[in-house]
């Protein structure tokens, strides 16, 4: 589920990366820190937290000035050369027994690098999804975002299990080049079938590459790092405490059969229905906006495993009629259900 936040963070070591990458490309980073009233001195702290705003904005400059004609694919390559050098949540990964235990492992302590975005996988029969979500709007609308993102993923697989593991798909959201022959970089990447204009902004490998064994790793090692990254999440801003305790029992309810409402809620979790209200506010959330936000996730989950009709998901969701249903669900994806089903069905025959 998505868990937004007000004040995004990103680690120190993100922006070094990002000022490695403008180097590359004959920027000026200093100027560009500069003028976005970046003070480069936290850059000496490595264990410092910045606002992912200064991120977003130094970016955007950078990859305007550069001209790189695949910016995010270059700082792709560029991040997937940080994480063997001076990370532990990557060191951390390199000591799991298997690639499935190492996507846990990635999931649970990205926090560590950011909590901007928030990396997911989900098994779907033959095939795992690789994907994340993103707490800025804006962020989420740049496509050389989602391919630094999908660039560092494929990066770290393929480091961890030594070239063993195979992409059966990479999808981007976004149009794609203009150039047809553009292409061919991602090819050249990726080493697999690549589509634009999907869904989803997502990696798709085959579920029985999730057993392959990691060389070398110790599990002793494993304990140690985990401990020392238990404590930086200790010292981070903690997660909206209300805004989760509702999003969980929103989804509880739906999914044992109850229609949820702002009045049961806030019985259940023994406080007024104006106190709880007030309590979400402070969190820069609302009840609505949590029941939008779960009910999206459900029908995106159960629509694309087919596991139910339309008319049993929009009854699950609480819709008193399909055709309110199908506008909700257009509203969050640009889609129809059918539609949405349709392209999901296509994509696990590939």
């Amino acid at each position: 589920m998505v868990k937004y936040r007000k004040n995004s963070i990103v680690s120190v070591g993100l922006i070094k990366i990002l000022q490695t990458y403008a180097y590359s490309k004959g920027v000026d980073f200093i100027k560009v820190a500069g003028s976005c009233n970046f003070d480069i001195t936290i850059l000496k702290n490595d264990e410092a937290r910045v606002s992912s705003k200064f991120f977003e904005l130094m970016w955007l400059q950078i990859v305007s000035i550069s001209k790189d004609p695949f910016p995010g694919l270059n700082f792709g390559l560029q991040m997937a050369k940080y994480y063997p050098a001076g990370s532990i949540l990557f060191t951390m990964m390199l000591n799991c027994a298997t690639i499935e235990k190492a996507l846990e492992v990635f999931v649970r302590y990205h926090r560590i690098m950011a909590d901007i975005i928030q990396p997911q996988f989900q098994n779907k029969g033959k095939f795992t999804h690789l994907s994340w979500e993103i707490s800025s709007p804006d962020f989420h609308s740049q496509s050389h975002l989602s391919e630094a993102l999908l660039c560092t993923y494929y990066s770290i697989l393929s480091y961890l299990t030594q070239g063993k593991l195979t992409l059966v798909r990479v999808c981007f959201t976004h149009a794609g080049p203009s150039n047809p022959e553009d292409i061919n970089e991602y090819q050249r990447i990726f080493n697999a079938t690549i589509k634009f204009r999907e869904n989803k902004n997502e990696l798709v490998i085959g579920t029985r590459d999730l057993d392959i064994t990691i060389d070398l790793a110790n599990q002793e090692l494993y304990k140690v790092l985990e401990r020392h990254a238990i404590k930086i999440m200790n010292t981070m801003p903690k997660e909206k405490k209300w805004s989760n305790r509702v999003l969980q029992l929103i989804s509880d309810m739906i999914l044992s059969g109850s229609v949820p409402d702002i009045d049961s809620v806030s019985k259940k979790l023994a406080v007024s229905k104006r106190s709880l209200q007030e309590k979400l506010k402070n969190e820069s959330d609302n009840f609505r906006n949590i029941l939008q936000t779960i009910r999206k996730q459900i029908a995106v989950d159960n629509l694309a495993g087919q596991d139910f009709t339309f008319c049993e998901v929009a009854f699950m969701l609480g819709y008193s009629d399909q055709s309110a249903f199908n506008h909700a669900f257009k509203r969050w994806t640009g889609q129809s259900p059918k539609a949405y089903s349709d392209c999901c069905r296509n994509q696990n025959r590939s």
